[in-house]
């Protein structure tokens, strides 16, 4: 029995059953760093502060009046170092003195802003240096003027007590000195109120002042001539400073 196959026709009608083309991956949306990515550099900023010129003239000035203060401290703490040298350590005052010639250098290079940096350092350490030469005549000084207590209170004793010509002397020695005494420890008094609030410059004029009228006691009560010459060999660079100059005018003669 014969079998009909379809028509060419009919077969043409039906159509092929074809597999649908994948669809187009959709674009994923850049997030995050890789959105960064696609955006042109905007260059290296670092946050560092740019140098204006209304900053250089500032640090200008504030460069040029540290120069003048610390030069003036400086000189003082080499006029303390001389007078009295365990007052200043050498280590630290070549330290600051160093520290000083290297921001003279950066002004004269115009380099304004690293001299102030340089010079407030310099300062800082300016009066730590000062700080520990405020303690050191403060109980050198002290031990001065009472040890011409003690002195004065003995000699005054024993004028009562013996009743000789020398001692009698002697009384009135400690009669015209006991005015510089006081002031002795006015200044005292004065320096160690100026120590105890920083202002160690000020602090060490009065103990300067005080550490003279010391040495003039220690001098004019001395035993006799031999001695007060010996004083005055060792305390020689504190009286032929300018300061000591004045004061030697208004010393009484010996008699």
């Amino acid at each position: 029995m014969m079998i009909a196959l379809p028509s060419l026709a009919a077969q043409s009608t039906v159509k092929p059953k074809t597999t649908a083309a994948p669809a187009p991956a959709a674009k994923k949306t850049a997030t995050g760093s890789e959105a960064k990515s696609d955006k042109p550099a905007e260059g290296d900023k670092s946050g560092a502060k740019e140098v204006t010129y209304l900053d250089l003239v500032h640090a200008r000035e504030k460069a040029l009046k540290l120069k003048d203060d610390n030069m003036r401290d400086i000189q003082l703490l080499n006029t303390l170092q001389a007078s009295l040298p365990e007052a200043v350590d050498k280590g630290a005052s070549d330290g600051i003195a160093t520290e000083y010639k290297d921001a003279l250098k950066l002004i004269y290079r115009m380099e304004y802003v690293g001299a102030e940096k340089t010079l407030r350092t310099n300062r800082e350490n300016i009066a730590a240096a000062m700080g520990k030469a405020s303690e050191a005549f403060r109980k050198k000084t002290t031990e001065m003027l009472n040890e011409s207590a003690d002195r004065m209170a003995d000699l005054d004793m024993a004028a009562d007590n013996s009743g000789s010509a020398e001692s009698i002397r002697m009384a009135g020695v400690v009669q015209r000195n006991q005015h510089r005494l006081s002031v002795g420890y006015q200044q005292l008094t004065m320096a160690a109120n100026a120590e105890k609030h920083r202002r160690y410059a000020e602090a060490l004029s009065h103990y300067r002042l005080a550490r003279l009228h010391a040495i003039y006691l220690k001098i004019e009560l001395a035993k006799d001539e031999n001695e007060k010459n010996e004083l005055r060999k060792q305390f020689r660079s504190e009286l032929d400073d300018r300061g000591a100059a004045k004061e030697e005018k208004k010393e009484p003669a010996p008699k």
